[in-house]
């Protein structure tokens, strides 16, 4: 398996094979959880560039901040 992703969601890390692993695995968890604990503790890293990016959510769920590209 080669991974490319690493998803750390609340202190959980998760290695992914491909950004489709990454938002599947993030809709798994609900998003109460984000209310009852900090958003700090969740975050993307794209491990051939080490580029960080922030999880983020709405009512809708959790998405990846592209924006915030590190």
């Amino acid at each position: 398996m080669d991974f490319n992703y690493k998803l750390v969601m609340f202190g959980f890390p998760a290695l992914c094979e491909d950004i489709e692993e990454v938002k599947l695995r993030m809709k798994q968890i609900p998003l109460e959880r984000a209310k009852a604990e900090t958003l700090e503790q969740c975050y993307l890293i794209e491990l051939k560039t080490a580029k960080h990016y922030k999880i983020l959510c709405d009512e809708k769920g959790y998405f990846i901040d592209k924006d915030d590209d590190k």
